[in-house]
């Protein structure tokens, strides 16, 4: 009975920390960038420029590599968002760059708050 317990309290703490560690920031960064999207959808609807469109798609990625040196070493994630974004038809393309920023910004999070058995620059 006692062994039931503590494996059933083991397997509810791995859960938890699964969440909080990967499905949170990805869910979150998601969100975000899916509300990103609604941003530039709006602003290039009222404008109708596509330049504006590619700036805006490039601005989140930018900033934060902009603003942090360990981002800036892995500029490469933030471009293969962008090509995918770029070079995709219309609904891909949308689900490329939610999905791109989401996996991309998740990471970043990770990076930024390690767990405690992992390299920090991992």
């Amino acid at each position: 009975m006692n062994t039931t317990t503590e494996t059933s309290t083991r397997r509810t703490g791995l859960l938890a920390a699964t969440v909080r560690d990967y499905v949170l920031p990805f869910g979150a960064c998601a969100s975000v960038a899916g509300l990103w999207l609604i941003v530039i959808s709006t602003i290039t609807a009222a404008t109708g420029s596509t330049l504006l469109v590619l700036a805006l798609v490039v601005l989140p990625g930018a900033v934060i590599m902009g603003v942090s040196a360990r981002e800036r070493g892995r500029w490469f994630e933030y471009v293969l968002v962008w090509i995918g974004f770029f070079t995709a038809v219309p609904l891909y393309g949308v689900v490329l760059l939610i999905g791109g920023y989401g996996i991309v910004l998740a990471r970043a999070w990770r990076r930024r708050r390690p767990r405690i058995t992992e390299d920090p620059e991992g």
